[in-house]
């Protein structure tokens, strides 16, 4: 069973959405620079990146930010993902897909990358072939702990990880890229893979599922932007809650 997101970005003063998937965000530059150590390195290190949260039925599940960290030189994609799982399992797995050109091919081609983290020891990278996955090598920065954070004070584990376009030929191009984010909980098997987007469902196969980094912005995002529920869905019970993961004010 595939348990879906229902996240958007809230942009700017409106709503900005993706062509085919109804989902888009937009990369804010500017910001602080982000220490690859799988923690909150500083209180403010991500309070200049929007935040989303995830409920699924009565369970929180994920909270997490994005935005571009330029402060070397480099141009370096770089998510925050926060987990409601404080268990430690050889069986979890992370997934992080981008589709470099957002061509939205059915089919993963040469533009397309995906990142699987496994057992929270372990990254495979994967380029697109034309027909699914191939493995190949990669420099990609990632780091992953248990541990507690400004929008969570109990122990879960959190996830730095940042993609340099340069490595993978997209250079300093701007937006739009494509990308999602896959989840999978081996402690709680029966909530299945945990993924944005989620209309048309999302599939690490299927480039034309993802979402959308859709435009950009040379400041910071603006304090206290947040990821909101979006669509309607009728098969599905997702909502956004804050019980658990809580972005605070800025200190």
């Amino acid at each position: 069973m595939l348990v879906l997101c229902s996240l958007l970005l809230i942009v700017n003063v409106g709503v900005t959405m993706a062509s085919t998937t109804g989902y888009s965000i937009t990369e804010y530059y500017g910001g602080t620079a982000v220490t690859v150590d799988g923690k909150w390195t500083t209180a403010d290190e991500w309070h200049d990146a929007p935040i989303g949260y995830l409920k699924v039925g009565s369970n929180q599940v994920c909270a997490w930010e994005y935005k571009m960290d330029s402060s070397t030189g480099a141009y370096l994609m770089s998510w925050l993902i926060e987990f409601a799982d404080h268990t430690n399992d050889a069986g979890d797995q992370w997934v992080i897909c981008i589709d470099g050109a957002n061509e939205g091919p059915t089919a993963p081609n040469a533009n397309d990358v995906m990142f699987d983290i496994v057992g929270h020891t372990t990254l495979n990278a994967y380029i697109g072939n034309g027909t699914g996955w191939s493995k190949t090598t990669a420099t990609t920065i990632w780091k992953d702990s248990l541990t507690t954070s400004p929008n969570d004070p109990s122990t879960h584990w959190v996830l730095e990880f940042q993609v340099d376009k340069g490595q993978w030929g997209w250079g300093a191009n701007p937006p739009p890229e494509g990308f999602m984010i896959g989840m999978y909980d081996a402690s709680n098997a029966a909530q299945g893979w945990v993924s944005w987007p989620p209309t048309p469902p999302a599939s690490f196969d299927n480039p034309s599922t993802y979402g959308l980094i859709e435009t950009y912005a040379s400041a910071p995002a603006p304090e206290g932007l947040t990821i909101g529920v979006m669509l309607a869905l009728s098969s599905v019970a997702v909502i956004v809650s804050i019980r658990y993961f809580r972005k605070p004010p800025k200190l």
